[in-house]
């Protein structure tokens, strides 16, 4: 039975929806004809139950429709983010790694935001790093072209998450939102890493862009609590092949040859002090762990991108990527082609 005041009822029981219902409800949200206390209402409630996979695809399928569509070749093209959330004040790994990625000849099409949980979001040290992350379609789609490399800055893409802040930001608890974010990219890429807060979520992760039809994607929790493939700890990986969720892998970063760091190691603060990690790293002038731990995420990024097939040989483009300082150029350049884009509009 589609109907929003039956549903809050389903939800009280601690029932689960069918995709229908799921996707009934959202769309009634995203829609603007809920009002605030009946939105907290199920947000809450399906925090309380726990969410499925198959309600959590029917959310991500509604929330796609609704975004602003970027509109680009996807062809080997990578998304590298996370959930957020967990906690552990390191710099914004998966940022500096985008221009090592990128450096490497990877189509990059990331997706973020201002910092929620922690001091600094990625759009927050893009802003540090003299980028301008606040393009719009038309910018991101030119930035993209010229570049191959573009951000897209969450809140200009979703629109109807404007229906939903004021509710969330009253509860002030975690919600499927929180695990939906790294599903919603704008240009719809169909190969991505997704690091998680969580196992669980990591694990639900996959099976939703399994059911979304991703081509690739590795999602990540690490056992030292980072939502990224880790130098600190063991990860627990989840991969997506050709459809298929493979069984989950547990990934030492010493297959690689690289030192065990400690989370110390990879402390970052205020956006301006990770943009200088992010600097010194892509002038290959870093401490051994935060470089280390971002040529490890680069390769699986590599990877990802299906344009090599071999790890080990992943593994050699973000070196090389970062030693010959083509990561260092692709950050220049970005800079300057979104200050030229931001200054047209």
């Amino acid at each position: 039975m589609n109907d929003f005041t039956h549903i809050l009822q389903q939800l009280s029981d601690s029932k689960d929806l069918t995709p229908g219902q799921a996707g009934y409800a959202l769309q009634e949200i995203v829609d603007g004809r809920v009002n605030g206390s009946r939105i907290a209402a199920f947000l809450y409630g399906m925090s309380c139950k726990g969410e499925t996979i198959e309600e959590l695809t029917a959310f991500v399928h509604v929330m796609r429709e609704a975004a602003v569509k970027v509109e680009v070749d996807l062809e080997h093209a990578i998304d590298l983010c996370g959930t957020g959330g967990d906690k552990s004040g390191s710099f914004n790994i998966s940022t500096a790694t985008m221009f090592v990625v990128a450096g490497a000849g990877v189509p990059v099409l990331k997706h973020g935001n201002a910092g929620v949980s922690s001091r600094s979001g990625s759009y927050d040290v893009l802003k540090s790093l003299g980028v301008r992350p606040e393009l719009k379609k038309d910018q991101v789609e030119a930035c993209f072209r010229n570049t191959n490399t573009a951000f897209m800055f969450a809140p200009l893409f979703h629109p109807a998450m404007a229906h939903v802040m004021p509710a969330r930001k009253e509860l002030g608890i975690r919600t499927f939102f929180n695990i939906m974010g790294p599903m919603l990219n704008p240009a719809g890429v169909k190969r991505q890493i997704v690091g998680a807060f969580n196992r669980e979520t990591a694990r639900k992760i996959i099976n939703i862009l399994a059911n979304t039809g991703s081509d690739f994607a590795y999602t990540v929790h690490a056992d030292d609590g980072l939502d990224e493939f880790s130098n600190t700890a063991a990860t627990h990986v989840y991969q997506l092949t050709n459809g298929t969720v493979q069984p989950e892998m547990l990934f030492d970063a010493g297959v690689f040859g690289i030192s065990t760091a400690t989370k110390e190691q990879l402390q970052g603060g205020e956006p301006d002090e990770n943009a200088a990690i992010i600097r010194r790293i892509l002038d290959d002038n870093a401490t051994d762990a935060q470089r280390e731990v971002v040529i490890l995420n680069a390769t699986f990024g590599i990877h990802a991108s299906g344009m090599y097939t071999d790890l080990q040989e992943a593994y050699y483009e973000a070196q090389e990527s970062l030693e010959t300082g083509k990561a260092r150029y692709v950050l220049k350049q970005f800079v300057e082609a979104t200050s030229d884009l931001a200054a047209t509009s």
